[in-house]
């Protein structure tokens, strides 16, 4: 490694310039290996290390009919693998490819700056897979890079060393975020997102299914993904209350459970129940790209923005008219008493009443004889469904169950083996397992998935939901109250609801995982970190990544008191902060003291020599003119000549080094001992 570094250091200037651009363009490339094809990243890769190879052992570039060659076949596997240039998706792969093979023709300046600004657009195109806090902060990275290799061409003579260049991008892009945080805040803003809904499949985006099966929810348990925040307006419900309702399974063929169609959107709202404590909750949720929305267990009112357009259907399942393919923010009202009577539920037949009943009854025929016929002798102990499905959570929790993730793998009839076998699952195994005890006895019973739980940030108030907080649970129809809750893993883990999935595992954090105690400084401070990095995103998420018209229109109206902003008058006070923030910066500096070069230096050195000799350069002359007139003066003595010709060389010439410097200090010492001849 040592060796490289001095190698590179070792290098000509025309070199050292090409490796730092390619370093910078790398940077840029780097996040887009999560999202585009393996074989781009690959391809992508092999042309930077050739370009570097290059570079290093001074070999001839490739032939112009060999780059022809390459970029014909390249752009035609873009065009076979998306079936398409255009898009997000093939669009960026097409600019990756192009801006690679740039860099192995990269010979004239030109085509440096055509590589740089290749590279900008990629910056962009970064936006449109993440918009996170994270991801500006890379950004603003590698435009301060980019902007230290295009100031590296700029150079003709002594080039500066590499920590000033990029202290010099520093700058650059400093000065700049005032002037970008004015144009953020008040250029008129359309509706609607600036980059537009993504299309097509989101890839990396984990979260909920619309079926369930034994290991499904296990393997969200493992992920710390944030799935929604929530800000409580009132009092923060108690933990054990803190049952997010997503998605009514109601269908089981033997293996998976899923949505029957039987819930259908409601055509109107529901009114809701008659008991029970009323909490509102401003959500904050992660794009899924599912139609789900989440609450608070049961949901009875959702409002939203109109391209939200949200139903609640009759099993209290809230949904978008679309996918949810970006961030979200939605206000929803739950009651949480644990019984929802069908009368309360949005409206429907009595047809499809009976129909989402029968529906709550069905089995497959086949499956699990040994806990069908378990059921039916279990069935004697009592006529009142209620009490059943009690003896039942009894049952789990007085028999050797465990709560893992990572049960053994069950065979055909599963609910058999989990429940006179292995007796070993997650949440989905033991939520399955009871609602198919209750549908053998006859009583209706459903499962419903979500989340349970979530992590209150004391420096912000939000609440956070993560993957990892994913749960099923059961729901049973009682005559007397509908449809009730119960939570079978309630029942074997109850640590699981109290204090969340830690609370059940508590070697699953990472702290753990290395043997720190929980109460030692070091997982204190790490923490601390997390609680305030989640705090930072969640106000970059809020302020800005949510900022529309109207909140520019709010902030305009507290600035100036003008209640409607016009567009015009948005642009004006726009214009006028940027006045004010350009005068602002030109005055700082222009305040700072100049600080010139040991050329210029010396040429001043020179110039006010001469001005106590009483022959003071004029405004208007440049070092040439100047230096005839001092002839006139001095009767041409050669080392003034010599010194004004070699200072003249260096300043306008191409480039000048440390042998030049020297030459003109000697000079400038005999020109400092000239005095005028009489006149």
């Amino acid at each position: 490694m040592t060796s490289l570094i001095q190698r590179i250091a070792a290098l000509p200037r025309d070199k050292t310039d090409a490796l730092l651009l390619i370093f910078a363009c790398a940077m840029v490339l780097l996040p887009f290996t999560e999202h585009s094809p393996t074989w781009i990243n690959a391809i992508a890769g092999l042309l930077i290390a050739w370009r570097v190879w290059i570079t290093l052992r001074g070999q001839v570039m490739p032939k112009k009919w060999l780059l022809t060659l390459i970029s014909a076949l390249l752009l035609t596997a873009v065009y076979l693998h998306f079936h398409t240039w255009l898009g997000k998706d093939a669009g960026i792969a097409f600019l990756i490819v192009l801006a690679c093979l740039k860099m192995l023709e990269m010979h004239a300046r030109r085509d440096a700056v055509a590589v740089i600004f290749a590279s900008y657009f990629l910056l962009v195109g970064q936006l449109l897979y993440s918009q996170s806090l994270l991801t500006a902060m890379y950004l603003l990275l590698c435009i301060c890079l980019l902007i230290s290799a295009q100031l590296t061409f700029q150079y003709y003579q002594l080039t500066p060393s590499f920590p000033k260049r990029l202290a010099s991008g520093f700058k650059i892009v400093g000065l700049a975020i005032p002037l970008a945080l004015i144009f953020f805040l008040l250029f008129p803003r359309i509706q609607g997102p600036l980059w537009g809904k993504q299309q097509g499949n989101s890839g990396g985006i984990t979260g909920l299914s619309d079926s369930m099966e034994p290991g499904n929810v296990a393997e969200l348990a493992l992920s710390d993904q944030i799935a929604f925040r929530v800000k409580f307006l009132g009092t923060t419900p108690a933990p054990s209350q803190l049952y997010w309702r997503a998605i009514v399974l109601d269908t089981f063929n033997g293996k998976r459970w899923s949505a029957s169609s039987v819930s259908a959107p409601a055509q109107q709202e529901s009114t809701p129940p008659a008991h029970g404590r009323q909490v509102t909750q401003e959500i904050i949720m992660e794009p899924h790209n599912q139609r789900w929305l989440f609450g608070l267990d049961r949901p009875t009112s959702i409002t939203g923005s109109t391209e939200l357009n949200s139903t609640l259907t009759r099993y209290w399942e809230m949904r978008s008219s679309s996918p949810i393919q970006e961030r979200i923010r939605y206000t929803i009202t739950s009651n949480l008493s644990n019984t929802a009577n069908m009368n309360t539920a949005p409206p429907a037949s009595l047809s499809e009443r009976m129909a989402a009943e029968r529906q709550s009854l069905l089995l497959p025929n086949g499956y699990n004889p040994l806990t069908l016929q378990w059921a039916q002798q279990f069935r004697q102990k009592s006529t009142d469904p209620a009490q059943l499905a009690n003896l039942v959570l009894r049952f789990f929790r007085e028999q050797p169950f465990r709560y893992t993730l990572a049960p053994p793998p069950l065979g055909v009839n599963q609910v058999d083996d989990f429940m006179f076998g292995t007796q070993a699952g997650f949440c989905e195994h033991y939520a399955s397992a009871f609602v198919v005890v209750m549908r053998a006895m006859g009583i209706p019973a459903r499962v419903v998935t979500g989340y349970q739980g979530g992590e209150v940030n004391p420096i912000d108030g939000l609440m956070t939901v993560r993957q990892s907080d994913a749960h099923a649970w059961a729901e049973i129809w009682l005559e007397a109250h509908g449809w009730v809750r119960f939570d079978p893993t309630a029942a074997v883990a109850p640590n699981r609801v109290e204090h969340g999935l830690n609370g059940s595992f508590p070697n699953r954090n990472f702290s753990n995982l290395l043997n720190f105690n929980q109460q030692t400084w070091l997982s204190n401070l790490a923490k601390e970190a997390r609680l305030r990095w989640d705090a930072t995103n969640s106000a970059w998420n809020l302020w800005a990544l949510n900022y529309n018209l109207d909140k520019q229109k709010n902030l305009l109206s507290t600035l100036s008191g003008i209640e409607h902003p016009q567009a015009t008058q948005l642009g004006v006070a726009m214009m006028i902060a940027a006045s004010l923030v350009v005068a602002a910066l030109s005055l700082l500096l222009l305040g700072k003291k100049t600080v010139h070069s040991p050329l210029d230096k010396l040429y001043i050195t020179f110039c006010q020599y001469m001005s106590r000799q009483g022959y003071p350069r004029m405004q208007h002359e440049g070092a040439r003119d100047y230096g005839q007139r001092l002839q006139l003066v001095f009767h041409n003595k050669k080392e003034l000549a010599d010194f004004l010709t070699l200072y003249t060389k260096c300043k306008y010439g191409k480039s000048y080094n440390s042998s030049h410097i020297l030459t003109l200090k000697m000079l400038l010492k005999l020109c400092l001992q000239l005095k005028p001849s009489p006149v």
